[in-house]
């Protein structure tokens, strides 16, 4: 008798350094292909894996959600421990749960958390995970610009062409804060959900705006017509994806906390 298909929700954590971004490649190695891999050696060819979204080659990811579906009697525990042990060191299960199977880990989300580091100092041990600035930011001026984007706005100006041409550019951007430790800038941007590219070029253009080489009118005009800022685009190993988000009461806790932490520093 052929067992019945589960589906799983995981929250996984990863190192973004060694892969082209989230979605499989037949050329290259990423994150959804990794899962695949493993998921096949333990439950058959027809299993499937899907993320809350894409993330670009080099980007981490501290909480990011996928659904697992596969062939199995497997508790979720077992699943994770058994896909954990074949997983590459740089990518690791932190949670499991049984999910129903109408449970989609892209379509169900309905708010996502990026979270940015940008390091005022040379260091020898974080260059991969952070932007390291060459001269100080002016962070009041950043915060100003931070709260220029919370709202609904077309972000074009913020993607590649060919992006806006099959997807609505229009984007609802909830919350936007720029905090500073001694040692970082940091920069956490909440949306619905974000175009490609679309939170490099936030961070650059803020970057920007922090060595007053950009202006908040500068900032509000990208808003209003299409402008190239492909320049502007921050190095991808300073990006974290930080949360999914699954229900409003959820969203809306994560929201009313202001506290910004850094990544394991």
């Amino acid at each position: 008798m052929d067992m019945q298909a589960q589906r799983f929700k995981l929250v996984l954590e990863f190192d973004g350094r060694r892969y082209s971004g989230w979605q499989k490649q037949d050329d290259a190695r990423t994150i959804q292909g990794s899962l695949l891999k493993a998921a096949g050696e333990l439950y058959g060819n027809q299993v499937d894996v899907q993320g809350n979204g894409r993330t670009d080659g080099g980007v981490h990811a501290l909480q990011f959600v996928a659904h697992l579906e596969a062939a199995t009697d497997d508790a979720p525990h077992e699943v994770a421990r058994r896909m954990n042990a074949l997983l590459p060191q740089d990518i690791n299960i932190l949670k499991i749960q049984k999910a129903g199977l109408r449970f989609h880990a892209r379509h169900n989300c309905i708010g996502r958390s990026y979270l940015y580091q940008l390091a005022k100092r040379r260091s020898a041990f974080c260059k991969g995970y952070v932007w390291q600035m060459d001269e100080p930011l002016k962070v009041n001026l950043m915060q100003q610009a931070a709260g220029l984007l919370v709202g609904m706005h077309d972000f074009t100006s913020f993607t590649d062409r060919q992006v806006v041409k099959k997807k609505s550019p229009l984007v609802m951007i909830n919350k936007v804060q720029v905090a500073e430790t001694d040692e970082l800038v940091l920069l956490r941007i909440v949306g619905s959900h974000f175009l490609w590219k679309m939170v490099r070029r936030i961070v650059g253009v803020l970057a920007e705006i922090g060595r007053a080489q950009l202006s908040l009118a500068d900032l509000q005009r990208f808003l209003q017509e299409p402008v190239n800022l492909s320049r502007f685009t921050a190095p991808a190993q300073g990006l974290f994806f930080e949360r999914a988000f699954y229900n409003q009461e959820e969203l809306d806790s994560f929201l009313a906390t202001d506290e910004v932490l850094p990544c394991f520093f």
